[in-house]
């Protein structure tokens, strides 16, 4: 937990869950070929954001991203479910979400050291 700004374990938090997004979607990249392979998705913002809604930090902390199996679209013949375009979007969605979130933090942790020195 953060005492200083509870803004800080909020956007830390957001990053290990979307990095673990990142993992998921890549996985499913790497599966495109894979006969009868089915793509996940990693969810979280629902519950992180009524652990924020909360003001709880405690709560922020324990929120986990949920790894559910999804279908992209209608299976191939070999079985394998995965769109490539749906996964490179998420892929480059995520990606941009985290660049800014990262840049948020790091701003947001110069200001602090700033006022602190």
């Amino acid at each position: 937990m953060n005492l200083i700004d509870p803004n800080i374990s909020i956007m830390s938090k957001a990053l290990t869950l979307r990095l673990q997004r990142h993992g998921v979607i890549a996985s499913n990249i790497a599966n495109a070929d894979t006969p009868g392979f089915r793509p996940s998705q990693v969810s979280f913002e629902e519950e992180l954001q009524k652990s924020v809604n909360s003001k709880k930090m405690d709560k922020v902390q324990s929120v986990t991203g949920k790894v559910e199996l999804m279908d992209d679209g209608v299976p191939r013949a070999d079985g394998n479910s995965v769109d490539m375009d749906k996964q490179l979007s998420s892929l480059s969605e995520n990606s941009l979400t985290y660049n800014a979130t990262a840049e948020f933090l790091a701003r947001k942790l110069k200001m602090l050291k700033s006022v602190i020195s």
